[in-house]
Formats: C-alpha cells, structure tokens, sequence
C-alpha cells in the first residue's frame, strides 16, 4: 500500500480529491486498525476524509476492515433476532433513554446487544445510567455470550470489544474532530449481517437513503430513524418516523409516520441517577412507557417475523404491561 499516494490522492481538498476504490480503503483501515500508519500519517489521513467526506465505496471498505477486527457473538437458540443498538452520543439536554430502550426490548423477548462508549466529558453515556441500574458493563465477548444466552441485556464498551476502534474513537480530544470511527462504530455489530436486527439513527432526515442504501448492500435488516441528540431511541417528545431496510428492498420502507409534539413525562433532570430513576419508575408501571418508544419496540417486533404489522405489535406489547 502506497500510503504517500493516498494520502496525495484524499488529501486535494474538498473540490480536488479522490475517493478511493473499495479494495484501497479496505487496506488503509485496516493498517490504521493493526496500529500500522506512523500518528503524522494517521492525522492527515483522518484530516483529510473529515473534509473530503467518505464516498460508499470507502465506507465499505472501511467497514470490511473493522468487521473482521471486531469479535463475533452468535444470536441464542430458540430466541427471536437479537437487537443491536450503537451508544455513541449519549445525553447533552434531556435523559439519556437508550438503556430504557434496551431494557423494553429484553422485556419483550428480545436478546439485546448495546456497545458504546464508556466516557465523554460533555455528555452523560448510556454506560452510567446502566451502571445506576446495576448493568455493568461485560468483560469480554464471552460474558457477553452468557447474558445474551440468559436473555439479558449485553453492554460492551468499545474499549472492551474492540480496543483498535475505541482508540480510533479518542483521537477525537487530540484532533479537535470527529472521524470516520464515529460513523463506522454506529454501523458495527457482533453478528453476521442478517443475524441481528441493528437500529441505526441519522442526525438529518435526508440522510435515510443514503445509510438505507449500505444497509440493503451488506444484506442487513436494520430499524432507521432520525435520532435523539445522535442516539438511537425515539424522541419521546418528538416521534420521529420510522424505516425499515433489508438485503431485498434498496428504499426504505416508512412504517410509521412522524408523530405529533407530546407532552410527556420525562427525568427531572439529565443526570444518571435521575435518569436511572425514572426508567426504574416507567419499567415497573408507575409511569406510562412514551408512545415514540412503544412504536420502536413494535416496529422491531414487526421485522423481527413477531408479529404482522406495527398495531399487532402495539397490542402485544400492551399484553405485556406497556
């Protein structure tokens, strides 16, 4: 690999530079996985895909090489799909639900596979509200294995399930910049491609075709949504609409409109503690779950073959207490 040509290639500027083909970005990630590129080399090229962007060829080749870095886990016997769900974001101005949304999952049936980060000074992660919920995070692929096989939620922090990522990750408080991890991390699952039902959120509308159509590419059903503050759960207040994705259909498929502005119960504050709290309250029927996430859940046990469409989903859920 000619790093000195990619790096001349991408790094033209916005107007001037090329996107590498599939194979060369499957090569260049995974020399900047195994820790190969000198940290100048490494700057420039992370720098330099930041103002370019990635094209899909890239990114496929890219998540080709991460794929193949990241520890498999296999789905549990004689369970429906599992879910995974990708916490990168964590909460800035309101509590931080994708635990809660994890949690009504696993209460459902699902087996539930949550990774992410396990520090951001600016934000309150998914790992401390678990961790006010006594959900600790599993040690290793293996613990991981058992609570899926035991029907619990499995949280792995990224340092934890793959240490390469997590360090690609952290060049963001050296940088001063996001990179292509932050993309590929929310794209990353344990599971061969059409093992597990991955939920992924965009931070703009338009942005559905596009991660719709690498989703159909790598054969993978997957639930889209606009995110809340870049994490995966339905805004409560705001229910946004739902899409599905799969290796059949390359558009995606609206299965629930955006819902009308709510006013719901919500934390008091943002906190981890207070967040926790109110989950605690909402999961044992002393708060209604918000509507937003009740269509998530029946949405993924639409695509999950669990039911016949989203209403089905919505009156078995309401059979289980929620």
């Amino acid at each position: 690999m000619d790093i000195t040509r990619i790096v001349k290639e991408i790094g033209r500027g916005k107007n001037h530079a090329r996107d590498l083909d599939e194979p060369t970005a499957y090569q260049l990630y995974q020399a900047m996985l195994n820790d190969q590129l000198d940290p100048l080399v490494l700057g420039a090229v992370l720098i330099a895909l930041r103002i370019k962007g990635e094209s899909e060829e890239e990114m496929r080749g890219f998540y080709q090489a991460l794929q193949e870095k990241l520890p498999r886990l296999q789905p549990p016997k004689n369970r429906p799909i599992p879910v995974v769900i990708p916490s990168y974001n964590g909460a800035r101005r309101q509590g931080n639900l994708t635990p809660l949304l994890a949690l009504l999952l696993e209460k459902t049936g699902f087996p539930v596979f949550v990774h992410g980060i396990s520090n951001d000074p600016t934000r309150i992660t998914s790992e401390a509200v678990f961790a006010e919920l006594g959900i600790l995070p599993a040690g290793s692929p293996a613990e991981a294995q058992s609570l899926l096989d035991q029907g619990k939620v499995a949280f792995m922090t990224i340092d934890g399930w793959c240490p390469a990522l997590a360090g690609q990750l952290a060049l963001r408080w050296q940088l001063g910049l996001r990179n292509s991890a932050h993309t590929l991390a929310k794209l990353a699952t344990p599971f061969a491609p059409a093992e597990g039902l991955r939920i992924s959120a965009v931070s703009h509308p338009e942005y559905i075709p596009k991660v719709a159509a690498f989703f159909h590419q790598s054969d993978a059903p997957a639930l889209l949504l606009n995110g809340c503050e870049g994490e995966v759960y339905a805004n409560p207040q705001r229910g946004p609409a739902l899409y599905s994705v799969d290796g059949k259909h390359p558009a995606p498929k609206l299965l629930t409109e955006r819902q009308p502005e709510a006013s719901v119960s919500l934390p008091l504050s943002k906190s981890a503690a207070e967040t926790a709290r109110w989950i605690s309250a909402v999961l044992a029927g002393e708060i209604p779950v918000p509507q937003p996430l009740r269509l998530q859940v029946a949405c993924c046990l639409m695509l999950s073959g669990q039911c016949a469409d989203v209403d089905e989903g919505l009156a078995r859920l309401q059979a289980c207490g929620y």
